[in-house]
C-alpha cells in the first residue's frame, strides 16, 4: 500500500473510510433543503475511547493549525479530548483532566497555551509546548468571579490577551496569556453573551449577544469596550466569524422563527445582507486557507446541517447535512476536514467531512 506524500495517512486506507462514510449520509441528503455533497465526502464517526456508546457532551472545538491537533471541550469525560489530525483521519490521543465540565477552548500559538473554559467559571490554562516538562498539563487556574460557567473565548494574538466571556453572568474577562493573570473584568454586560472573535485587520475584538440581538466592540490594546451595536435584523447572534481581509463578519443567528446568517460590515458597524437558505445555529468559523465560512446550524427546523458561505464575495454555497446538538465546527486546513460534533444517544464522537475542493 501507498501513502500520500506529505500524509501518515494510508491512502488506500483513507479510500475505504470515505466510502463509507458517503453510504452512512446519503440517506440523510434527501431531507435537507440545499444539501449538496458533491465537494464534501463524509468519515466516519471519530471515536472518543473514554466516552464510546454513551451520550456526550460536547462544545467548543479548535484545531491548531501548526501542531495537528485538534482540542474539544468534553462535558462528558470532564477534560478537554485531544486528536492527532495530522492525516484525514484523526486519531484520538488523550483527554486533559479539567476535573469539572468544560465548555470553551482556544489555542494561544505565540505563547503555546490552551485555554479552557469550565462549567465552575474558571479559566484553565494547560501547557501545549511538546519540550516543556508540563506539556499538557493545566499550569494556572483563574477564576472570573462570576456564578455560573465561563463559556467561549478568542485570542488577540498582537496583544497576547485572551478574552472569556461568561455567557450568563454577563462578564467579559481580558487575561494576559503571558504572565498567566486577569487584567480586566467587564461587568453588567447583559444576558446571553456569546462568541468572541479577534479582529486581525483592525485589532478590534467583537463578541455577540444572542439575547440582546447585539454586537459589541471591544479595543484589547487598551482593555476597553468601544461600543455596543444593535443588529436589527431578527437575528439573536450565536456566532460569529470574521474574514480580515475584507472587515466583514458573518453572524451565524439563532432565531429558529426566521433562520438566517447576517453579513456585518465591521467597519458601518450594520448588516448588509442576509442569507435565509440556513439559519438557526451556534458556532461560527472563517477559515483563512479555505477563505470559507462554516455555519454550525444545528437546529435548522428543516434538519441540521453545517452551512458553507464562500468568505470573499459572501454568497452561500451549500448545506451539508449533519446532526441535533451538532452546534460546533472545526476545520483542518491541511487535510480539508470539516470537524463537528455527535451528541446523538449513544453515539458520542466527532462527525467529519472531507472537502475533495474547495467550493468558490
Amino acid at each position: 500500500m501507498r501513502t500520500r506524500p506529505g500524509s501518515s495517512c494510508v491512502w488506500t486506507a483513507c479510500v475505504v473510510l470515505l466510502l463509507a462514510g458517503v453510504v452512512a449520509v446519503s440517506l440523510l441528503v434527501g431531507r435537507v433543503a440545499g444539501a449538496d455533497m458533491s465537494f464534501a465526502l463524509a468519515l466516519p464517526n471519530v471515536v472518543i475511547p473514554p466516552v464510546q456508546g454513551k451520550t456526550g457532551s460536547f462544545d467548543i472545538m479548535e484545531v491548531d493549525q501548526a501542531a495537528h491537533r485538534l482540542y474539544v471541550a468534553d462535558r462528558t469525560d470532564t477534560g478537554v479530548d485531544v486528536f492527532d489530525v495530522s492525516s484525514p483521519a484523526a486519531r484520538y490521543l488523550k483527554t486533559i483532566p479539567a476535573g469539572t465540565g468544560t465548555n470553551g477552548v482556544s489555542v494561544a500559538k505565540n505563547v503555546n497555551k490552551l485555554f479552557v473554559t469550565t462549567n465552575d467559571s474558571r479559566v484553565l490554562i494547560v501547557d501545549v509546548n511538546p519540550p516543556s516538562p508540563h506539556y499538557d498539563t493545566v499550569i494556572a487556574s483563574l477564576s472570573t468571579g462570576g456564578k455560573k460557567r465561563t463559556d467561549e473565548l478568542d485570542y488577540d494574538p498582537r496583544d497576547r490577551k485572551m478574552y472569556v466571556a461568561n455567557s450568563d453572568d454577563g462578564i467579559v474577562t481580558a487575561i494576559d496569556a503571558v504572565g498567566n493573570r486577569i487584567i480586566k473584568r467587564f461587568l453588567n454586560l447583559g444576558d446571553g453573551l456569546e462568541q468572541p472573535r479577534y479582529d486581525a485587520g483592525n485589532g478590534m475584538m467583537y463578541l455577540t449577544s444572542s439575547d440582546q440581538n447585539a454586537v459589541f466592540q471591544f479595543d484589547p490594546a487598551r482593555d476597553v469596550l468601544v461600543k455596543k451595536f444593535d443588529v436589527g435584523a431578527a437575528c439573536n447572534p450565536n456566532g460569529l466569524g470574521i474574514n480580515p481581509k475584507t472587515n466583514q463578519a458573518l453572524l451565524g443567528c439563532s432565531n429558529k422563527k426566521t433562520p438566517m446568517a447576517a453579513l456585518w460590515d465591521l467597519n458601518a458597524g450594520k448588516v448588509i445582507q442576509t442569507f435565509t437558505q440556513v439559519g438557526a445555529g451556534d458556532m461560527m468559523l472563517y477559515s483563512p486557507q479555505a477563505d470559507l465560512f462554516f455555519f454550525a446550524a444545528s437546529n435548522y427546523p428543516p434538519a441540521p446541517v453545517m452551512g458553507v458561505f464562500t468568505a470573499t464575495g459572501v454568497h452561500w454555497v451549500a448545506n451539508i447535512p449533519t446532526l441535533r446538538g451538532a452546534h460546533a465546527v472545526a476545520f483542518d486546513e491541511t487535510n480539508h476536514v470539516l470537524y463537528t460534533i455527535n451528541q446523538a444517544p449513544n453515539q458520542a464522537g466527532l462527525i467529519a467531512f472531507w472537502l475533495q475542493s474547495i467550493p468558490r
